[in-house]
């Protein structure tokens, strides 16, 4: 293409531009008259301004050139201006400052902490500013991080109670880890355990600090909880903590914990979320323990094995004991109509298909069953796994 024919292409394109005002493709351009600009620098560009970019076709063998109309940035230094502790609320100017943070040298760091930190408790328990704070704790100095946790450790509680300050609870713990300030916030904590672990925000904190501590401090954990487990374990934060608990603490430690949850174990069994602990005390659980559990699940095994979650139950400890799978096998031997209704339930099926693969071979063939019984198309599912595994 001829270069007086380029700029002619160039000449139109801004003609059109600076002639449509509605179409304006100026940076500084709000949603309507009334929105807030938060720089003063962005209202000096009372004219758009733009950049024209050559650029080849996409398409391949397609010898016509295109052009884009690209808007001049400003400068970063200039975006700094303003209130920033107002910016850092907004979603996009976060995530800007967070970008400015990373990646400013040492001087410009510094200036935007001083900035921040008058209303660093603020942005803690904020939608977007909690996440400038974590960027500050996870990239400042050693002095920026001991300022910042100077004026958050005293709102400690208030920021694990918070749904977004939560967060920067946990980045504070896991910073400070390993120093006296851990013990610091710990301490505080400590007098709030029991309400903290039933809190939805505050559970997170007290899972942060279990994953730090693992066996140093699982008393305190324990204590957190007891008393509390069925509350804990209907909800599923509160059932991944008593999971935490059982994996990170000594069988020795916890005694009163395996008391509470034999106590209420059949609700467990059918509990969306409990059933993970009864699967966890199966696998982990000291023997007595998983002997009690196990007569449980005989003694209701077809109404665990018909329901939802507690067919997740069964199908356990099926995998894990060669002694559930010889008895289950002696219930079915002497009542096959519970084989049928499990094999015809939309759970239980899954269940029998399960149990099945994993007989052996002498054990599946002393199953006698009668192919009519099959009547449902969950049932079909069964007959036919058991054709495939005694052919």
């Amino acid at each position: 293409m001829d270069p007086e024919d380029d700029q002619e292409i160039i000449d139109s394109i801004v003609n059109a531009l600076e002639s449509d005002d509605e179409r304006s493709f100026s940076p500084s351009q709000t949603r309507s008259d009334t929105n807030r600009t938060y720089s003063p620098q962005i209202k000096r560009f009372q004219q758009p301004q733009y950049s024209i970019k050559k650029i080849q076709s996409p398409i391949i063998g397609f010898k016509l050139d295109c052009w884009t109309i690209q808007p001049f940035t400003l400068d970063d230094d200039l975006y700094l201006d303003g209130d920033l502790i107002l910016k850092c609320k907004d979603q996009t100017n976060s995530r800007k400052i967070q970008g400015l943070f990373e990646k400013g040298n040492d001087e410009q760091r510094e200036f935007i902490f001083q900035k921040l930190l008058p209303g660093i408790v603020s942005l803690a328990n904020d939608i977007f500013g909690n996440y400038v704070v974590q960027r500050i704790l996870e990239q400042g100095n050693q002095l920026q991080r001991e300022l910042i946790f100077e004026h958050l450790s005293q709102q400690i509680l208030v920021l694990c109670y918070n749904t977004y300050g939560c967060r920067v609870a946990q980045k504070l713990i896991e910073i400070s880890y390993n120093t006296f300030k851990f013990d610091q916030i710990f301490n505080i904590l400590s007098s709030e355990i029991r309400n903290l672990v039933l809190d939805t925000n505050g559970n997170h904190v007290i899972q942060k600090i279990a994953e730090l501590v693992k066996f140093q401090k699982s008393e305190w954990l324990i204590e957190g909880v007891l008393g509390q487990i069925q509350k804990l374990s209907n909800d599923s934060h509160g059932c991944r903590l008593i999971q935490q608990i059982l994996e990170l603490s000594s069988i020795s430690q916890l005694n009163d914990i395996y008391k509470e949850l034999l106590f209420i174990q059949d609700e467990l069994c059918f509990s969306q979320y409990g059933n993970y602990i009864i699967q966890i005390l199966l696998l982990r659980g000291p023997t007595d323990v998983i002997y009690k559990i196990q007569n449980a699940i005989i003694k209701n095994l077809e109404k665990l094995s018909c329901d939802k979650f507690g067919s997740n139950v069964v199908d356990k400890s099926v995998n894990i004991s060669v002694y559930m799978r010889k008895e289950i096998l002696k219930v079915f031997i002497h009542n096959m109509n519970v084989f049928y209704k499990l094999s015809n339930n939309c759970y239980g099926n899954y269940v029998i298909q399960n149990f099945c693969k994993q007989l052996e071979y002498n054990q599946l063939i002393k199953l006698s069953y009668d192919s009519s019984q099959f009547n449902t198309q969950f049932g079909q599912h069964v007959y036919q796994t058991l054709q495939k595994l005694k052919n």
